[in-house]
């Protein structure tokens, strides 16, 4: 095999800018899964030790005060460095050769996590079209492996999409995501709107055999909130929302419209998924009382009964909005797949262009424009692991282990972004430079503190169980540390190439 020298494997990417401003934003809106999350919610309250004091409305608003260093990271780094891989680029590039096996085990923790987080969201859509079908009239159950192959059906579509052309793909995304938010917002129009009375009578005959709306309001005892019920959740938009903001800058170098669509993409993504996800949750409360919304929700019994999507379609009272808000609960889910293809891709690109990974994961179709082979290995991996989900769905929060991978390597950006802050003197200005500083410190110190409730509650975030750490540990190990060293030495011995002096340079577009 003739091997092209030089840093990178060729000296342009070969990916085009298919993405506009609303394609940056609506990426990073699937990332941040707001649909995901209020249809979800239950399934944490149900592991959590107490429901006394936990205010999802003000834990939302706290979650995202500890996001904000996060969003003026990324803001600031994806205009400075907008290249494909996003904080892949930025953390190598900060820490350099000499601990590069150690950034890229990190890496891989956290790619192999967000694969597993697809392979759950995928089963869980599937879970969530058949929570719906019923209000719909249409009484379907699905076997373990229906689902199964539901799941990785609609994960193939959203690939064969991708593959087909990058711009089919942030399509697909896109169109996803603004319907999934026209659903939300009609959602969430719907329950403030409806009187309490009706809405009672509504949700009664959402409920199965032996619960009635009174019953549950009245199990509740306690403070509609605690600072202690706050900080305990906290984790669970952690799991879903507001860390997630990697997927506009992952794909940088292919947004139109100047510095201001990549500058600004982050921000706007972030404000509109604070605003969406906490109205959304005062919604319930404002419909239906804090009360019965948090017995309800924290009930197992009525996991997959009641939640925020089933709510809004039973208070409807109209066939098409109740259709349309069912199609949108499960589009979320789509959503996130169809990002999800996107941006890991990108990563995949990235490490092969770095030589880490073998070249065929950064090559680019001449007639589709795509990177197709990193694009199969992601469809492979994916309904894998979509297949392990659905065999062990019932152990869904142990999953939530595998957090502590992708917290880390977020802390590790927050050092990165003081590190890169230092060294690029003639490139920001003085208050630019402060400001980086001054949010990477405050970003890793944020994730320090996530990693810590996420270790020291292992009965709700799935700490200790093999399943969670097994993957993050495997990942780390084989992907991250092994996968790089091996393919240094490779370069090294048949080539005499170092691929470490790729990470003192920044990569071209």
């Amino acid at each position: 095999m003739e091997v092209k020298q030089g840093v990178f494997l060729r000296e342009s990417t070969g990916l085009v800018k298919e993405a506009g401003f609303w394609d940056a934003v609506s990426i990073n809106i699937a990332n941040m899964s707001i649909g995901a999350a209020l249809g979800t919610v239950g399934l944490t309250l149900a592991a959590l030790p107490s429901i006394v004091g936990v205010n999802l409305v003000y834990a939302s608003l706290v979650a995202f005060l500890l996001s904000v260093p996060q969003i003026i990271v990324y803001s600031l780094l994806t205009t400075l460095i907008p290249r494909t891989g996003g904080d892949y680029v930025w953390l190598t590039r900060a820490f350099g050769p000499r601990v590069a096996w150690l950034i890229n085990g990190l890496v891989m923790a956290f790619v192999i996590q967000a694969l597993a987080y697809y392979a759950l969201i995928a089963i869980a859509g599937v879970f969530q079209l058949e929570s719906v079908l019923p209000i719909l009239g249409l009484n379907v159950s699905f076997s373990t492996w229906d689902a199964i192959a539901i799941a990785i059906a609609f994960f193939a579509v959203i690939v064969l999409a991708n593959i087909l052309g990058t711009k089919y793909g942030f399509r697909l995304m896109t169109i996803l995501t603004t319907i999934s938010m026209t659903g939300l917002v009609i959602a969430i129009a719907i329950m403030l709107l409806t009187p309490r009375q009706t809405a009672i009578a509504a949700i009664n005959n959402l409920l199965p055999s032996g619960y009635t709306y009174s019953s549950l309001a009245s199990s509740y005892k306690g403070p509609e909130t605690t600072l202690s019920g706050i900080l305990m959740v906290i984790p669970f938009f952690a799991l879903y929302v507001y860390p997630w903001l990697m997927a506009g800058p992952a794909i940088a170098s292919e947004i139109r419209g100047g510095k201001s669509a990549i500058k600004y993409n982050v921000p706007v993504a972030a404000l509109i998924t604070m605003v969406m996800a906490t109205i959304g949750f005062e919604a319930m409360y404002y419909s239906l009382g804090f009360n019965f919304v948090t017995e309800a929700l924290s009930n197992p019994n009525l996991n997959g009964v009641v939640n925020f999507w089933t709510i809004a379609m039973v208070l409807s009272n109209n066939y098409v909005l109740k259709w349309f808000i069912g199609i949108s609960s499960v589009t979320w889910y789509l959503a996130v797949l169809a990002y999800g293809a996107i941006v890991v891709v990108r990563y995949w690109f990235a490490l092969a262009f770095d030589r880490v990974w073998p070249s065929t994961f950064a090559y680019i179709s001449p007639r589709l424009g795509t990177p197709i082979y990193a694009h199969l290995f992601d469809l492979i991996v994916t309904s894998a692991l979509i297949a392990v989900t659905g065999l062990f769905y019932g152990t869904f929060t142990a999953l939530y282990g595998t957090e502590v991978g992708p917290l880390t390597y977020l802390a590790f950006v927050g050092i990165a972004a003081v590190i890169i802050a230092l060294r690029k003197n003639d490139e920001l200005s003085g208050r630019a430079r402060a400001a980086l500083i001054t949010a990477g410190v405050l970003q890793f110190l944020v994730f320090i503190y996530l990693d810590y409730e996420f270790l020291a509650y292992p009965q709700i975030w799935g700490g200790g169980n093999p399943l969670a750490y097994g993957v993050i540990i495997g990942a780390f190990v084989l992907g991250g540390v092994i996968a790089y060293l091996v393919a240094r030495s490779i370069y090294l011995r048949r080539y005499g190439m170092d691929i470490s002096v790729a990470y003192v340079e920044i990569p071209p577009e």
